[in-house]
């Protein structure tokens, strides 16, 4: 009997003492809500913030038609219906026989932390990376290693962001490669962008 009851009393003691420390006043750092690792964004904010709610109404404005001819994108490009009542733009390149090689899909977000929520969405990716595009947060991912379809989102002010998504069968040798070219369009993008007062 002295061996169980020794027992009972370390399991019993054991008890107390985890009770003791559950019912401490202040919790341990990792678990305080107000902790400043914890508010810390991943995204880093922007210097120069540019407006993209001039060109929300407008989206086919954001590429022009000496950027679409470097890009090697048919024109007249077409608006969609985006997200949440926004608007959108494709531009697609097709062969003679009208097979689609090349598109770009932009969607305009005015008032929608959109780069943290693709962050959280999207880290799971086969491609994922948080970086910068001409000196903005942007997150480059592809949802699909094996395909030449690249998303990016770009920050260009607080609350404001673009998303593209640049597709090219060129590339299918090197899909990667569609992230390359899926920049260079963001980065023209960026620059017909006004300065945000």
């Amino acid at each position: 009997m002295r061996p169980d009851l020794g027992v009972g009393v370390i399991a019993v003691g054991a008890a107390i003492a985890l009770a003791g420390c559950a019912t401490g006043v202040n919790p341990p750092q990792e678990l305080n809500p107000s902790s400043s690792a914890q508010a810390a964004s991943p995204i880093p904010p922007v210097k120069n913030p540019r407006d993209v709610a001039t060109f929300a109404r407008r989206p086919c404005e954001l590429v022009t038609t000496q950027q679409a001819a470097q890009f090697k994108l048919d024109l007249p490009p077409k608006e969609f219906d985006a997200y949440l009542g926004d608007v959108g733009c494709a531009w697609l390149s097709t062969t003679r026989e009208g097979e689609a090689i090349r598109s770009v899909h932009i969607s305009t977000f005015t008032n929608n932390p959109t780069l943290e929520v693709a962050y959280n969405k999207d880290r799971n990716r086969p491609s994922f990376e948080l970086t910068e595009v001409s000196g903005y947060p942007a997150i480059v991912s592809r949802t699909n290693a094996d395909l030449p379809i690249c998303d990016i989102d770009v920050k260009p002010a607080e609350r404001q962001s673009f998303s593209l998504t640049y597709e090219a069968k060129e590339f299918s040798d090197n899909p990667r490669r569609s992230c390359e070219l899926a920049k260079q369009v963001a980065a023209a993008v960026l620059m017909n962008l006004p300065p945000k007062s």
